[in-house]
């Protein structure tokens, strides 16, 4: 399917990695031009390089890409951004809120600096990021705005219980300002991952793994048990979806928070 990005921009944050790195990915595989942000400048370069490697033979891989370092955790920081991405890119057409702050752990056991830690840097940088950069969407009267967000939103994890939280805030968010943005052309969605095979996700399966004695590859096969399609999401799925979403290919489609879990979350 030719989705027409061809030619257009995207502001792409959290894309050092994981779900970010791959929804850069799909966008630049479409032609999109480029405005990756995270943390970690290494990260992004790093990002670079995938692009550069993935999309070495295809004729949309000249589109350019920039890359700001930046904590979305400070207002200042977000307002940076914007205008650095304006200034880049000439135009923002598209918005991928993507960064996150995923500390885990039982609520009791968790200190205020922990919690604040993914309130401002998901909760209130997607906010920040919006009210940054849809003034501008609505001087050029059009604009996608994407917020990857998470299944916790609808059945929260006693082990990410702030994260449940923040998520479900986001979702509720995405609507109400996808009314308020509609009239200018500006359609607002969201995408809310289930389990997703990520490098943090790697990470912690190793480590149980590890204790119980048992390869990684079992480990995996675990946990890939415990959903009801017997599968994790793969980031590939979720960066395909992210670009249709952003397309023109459906434009009634805003306001929505599209659940990716394959049928897992037993809440509505």
């Amino acid at each position: 399917m030719n989705l027409g990005l061809e030619g257009k921009t995207a502001l792409v944050t959290g894309a050092s990695r994981g779900i970010g790195r791959a929804i850069a990915s799909a966008l630049h595989a479409e032609g999109v031009s480029l405005a990756l942000v995270a943390r970690s400048r290494e990260g992004l370069q790093e990002t670079v390089r995938t692009l550069q490697s993935a999309h070495a033979e295809q004729k949309n891989s000249g589109a350019p890409v920039h890359l700001i370092a930046a904590d979305l955790a400070l207002t200042a920081e977000v307002e940076r951004v914007a205008r650095e991405a304006i200034a880049k890119l000439e135009h923002v057409d598209i918005l991928i809120n993507n960064a996150g702050q995923a500390r885990v752990g039982r609520f009791f056991e968790m200190s205020d600096a922990d919690l604040q830690a993914v309130w401002q840097v998901k909760g209130m940088g997607y906010v920040r990021m919006v009210r940054a950069i849809a003034p501008h969407m609505r001087e050029h009267g059009d604009g996608r705005i994407l917020n990857i967000i998470g299944d916790a939103a609808r059945t929260p994890q006693t082990a990410a219980l702030m994260v449940s939280m923040v998520n479900a805030a986001l979702v509720n968010f995405t609507h109400g300002i996808a009314r308020e943005l509609a009239g200018a052309n500006i359609r607002v969605n969201a995408i809310s991952p289930g389990w997703t095979l990520t490098e943090n996700l790697k990470r912690s399966l190793e480590l149980q793994a590890n204790a119980r004695g048992v390869a990684f590859e079992q480990a995996l096969q675990n946990e890939a048990r415990l959903h009801h399609m017997q599968r994790l999401v793969s980031l590939e799925e979720i960066a395909a979806l992210a670009a249709f979403v952003v397309s023109d290919q459906c434009p009634a489609l805003t306001g929505e928070d599209i659940l990716l879990d394959g049928g897992s979350s037993p809440g509505i």
